[in-house]
């Protein structure tokens, strides 16, 4: 038989991981929107250019966040 503890750890992780699934996908729609921003305001021929340094910036800051969260060392 399972204890009360352990049933509230797993509704916890429940909660927890469909919490960063609506994260993960709020962030694919923040950089489609971005993307597309700069493709409104940025002329054609430059677009690349910011769009280069846009995922540039956006891999620097994910290795950031995950050697400073995940990698505790």
């Amino acid at each position: 038989m399972v204890n009360r503890e352990k049933i509230e750890d797993y509704f916890y992780l429940g909660i927890f991981l469909i919490a960063m699934l609506f994260a993960l996908i709020a962030i694919f729609n923040l950089y489609n929107a971005i993307n597309m921003l700069i493709g409104n305001f940025i002329e054609y021929k430059y677009k690349p250019i910011f769009d280069a340094f846009y995922a540039i910036s956006v891999l620097a800051i994910s290795i950031y966040f995950i050697k400073v969260r995940l990698i505790k060392k």
